[in-house]
C-alpha cells in the first residue's frame, strides 16, 4: 500500500466524521445558541488551546487494517448541536510517511459538499499559518436542508503531523458570534 493511499484513506475517515459531525450538528436541537458569561473557559485538545463554553468528547475511531501500521496516533474530539459544532482531529503518521494538507482540505471539502442535504455549496482556501504552523483554511456556506450555514476548515501540518479543525454554524448572529470567538482565540502548540 503506497503512502498516498494510506494518507488518503486516514483524510476520507476524517473527513467523514466531520461530514457526519457537521450534518448530526445542523439537524436536531435549537437553531440558536445562548451562554453565560462564566461558561468561557480555556480548552486544550490534542495541541489546540481555545476559549469556548462548552467541552469536546473524545470520540474513537478504527482505523482500517491496511492503515494501522502507518499511523502512530489517531486522535478526535468534537461538540455537536443543531445551532454549531466544532470537531478536532489530529494525525500522526510513522516516520516515512509524509503529511499532504492540500490533500486533507480537498478531501474534507468533497466529503462537506457530498453531504446529504447539502446545496448551495461554496468556498474558497487560502494558505494561512497560526503560532508558525503552516496551514491552509477553506472558508464556505452551504444550505442544510434549506438552511443557510457556514463552515471554515483549517489543516496544519507540522512534519508527520496533520491536524484539522472544523467548525459549522446555521447562520444567526448568536451562533456566528461563538464561532468567531472560538476561532479568534486558539492557539496551536502541536504537541
Amino acid at each position: 500500500m503506497t503512502w498516498k493511499r494510506i494518507f488518503s484513506i486516514l483524510i476520507f475517515i476524517a473527513s467523514f466524521i466531520g461530514g457526519k459531525f457537521a450534518y448530526s450538528a445542523l439537524f436536531g436541537e435549537s437553531d440558536t445558541v445562548s451562554f453565560e458569561a462564566s461558561d468561557w473557559k480555556f480548552q486544550s485538545y490534542l495541541g489546540v488551546q481555545f476559549e469556548s463554553p462548552f467541552e469536546l468528547s473524545k470520540t474513537e475511531l478504527e482505523l482500517p487494517v491496511g492503515v494501522k501500521p502507518f499511523v502512530k496516533k489517531f486522535d478526535t474530539y468534537k461538540y455537536d448541536t443543531k445551532a454549531l459544532g466544532l470537531f478536532i482531529s489530529r494525525a500522526e503518521y510513522k516516520e516515512g510517511i509524509p503529511s499532504d494538507i492540500d490533500g486533507a482540505v480537498q478531501g474534507g471539502i468533497q466529503n462537506m459538499q457530498a453531504g446529504e442535504g447539502v446545496s448551495d455549496f461554496s468556498y474558497e482556501v487560502r494558505p494561512i499559518s497560526k503560532n508558525y504552523w503552516e496551514g491552509r483554511r477553506a472558508t464556505g456556506t452551504m444550505k442544510f436542508k434549506g438552511k443557510d450555514a457556514e463552515f471554515a476548515f483549517e489543516v496544519y501540518k507540522n512534519n508527520s503531523k496533520l491536524l484539522q479543525i472544523i467548525s459549522t454554524n446555521l447562520i444567526y448572529p448568536e451562533n456566528s458570534a461563538v464561532i468567531e470567538r472560538i476561532m479568534k482565540s486558539m492557539q496551536i502548540s502541536f504537541l
